[in-house]
Formats: C-alpha cells, sequence, structure tokens
C-alpha cells in the first residue's frame, strides 16, 4: 500500500470516528441544552446525529462492495452504526442526571438506516455518472 492510498484510507475512515467521539463526549455530559418548544426535538437530534454517522461510517466500504453487494452493505453501516446507538444508551444509562431509552436508540437506528441508504443512493449514481455511453445511446 502506498503512502498516497495509506493518507486517502485514514481520511475517509476518520468523519465516522470523530463524530462517534462527539457522540460519546456529548453522552458522557449530565445536562445538554435542549429546544423545550419543538415536539420531539430530542428525537430529531438522535436521528440526525446518526444519519451523519451513518454516511460517515459508508465511507469504510469499498465502492465495489457497496456495487457487489449493495443490500449487505447498507446492512453492515446500518447495523453497526445502531449498535453504537445501543451502546451509547447503555453509557448514558450510567451518566448521572442522564437516562437511557429505547426511543432514543429507535431514533438513532432509524437514522442509522437513512444514512446509509443515503450512502448507497451516492454510490449507485456514481456508479451510473462512472459507466460509459454505449454506442447508440442517446
Amino acid at each position: 500500500m502506498s503512502l498516497k492510498s495509506l493518507f486517502r484510507a485514514i481520511l475517509l475512515r476518520l468523519p465516522a470516528l470523530l463524530i462517534a467521539v462527539v457522540i460519546w463526549f456529548l453522552s458522557s455530559q449530565s445536562t445538554l441544552p435542549q429546544l423545550k418548544s419543538i415536539f420531539g426535538w430530542d428525537k430529531l437530534q438522535h436521528l440526525a446525529i446518526f444519519v451523519v454517522l451513518a454516511a460517515a461510517a459508508g465511507l469504510w466500504v469499498s465502492p465495489a462492495f457497496w456495487k457487489r453487494h449493495s443490500a449487505l452493505a447498507l446492512l453492515l453501516v446500518a447495523l453497526t452504526c445502531s449498535a453504537y446507538g445501543a451502546l451509547d444508551e447503555l453509557h448514558q444509562y450510567f451518566v448521572p442526571g442522564r437516562i437511557s431509552s429505547f426511543w432514543d436508540w429507535l431514533a438513532d437506528t432509524l437514522g442509522a438506516f437513512s444514512g446509509a441508504a443515503a450512502v448507497l443512493l451516492f454510490m449507485k449514481s456514481l456508479n451510473g455518472q462512472m459507466k460509459k455511453p454505449t454506442p447508440g445511446d442517446s
């Protein structure tokens, strides 16, 4: 593996790790600022951050694997992020002032599947753009 490809591989994987660290740090706080006037804001936050986490985690999977095994890639990314959400909820159980919630984990999981689906769509669009037109195509 060349130094350039190693650097590229690290750069592609770094965002997911950083997001996971931020999630863990925020989960370790006894209180977080909340907007009380918006219904379900907490769940939307969980969903949104796990969309971003799954999208970043999707970069750990090679484009070739996304192309050949789309459903498996989606499942691997989404379930890995969902498992991290479950671990995060377990972690929160031990943080004073925080609670562990099935509904938060469900929002994490929905976000994870949405983020993984977004990566799948992106990979499919890349694959479509990389195909060369055959003679006779208009």
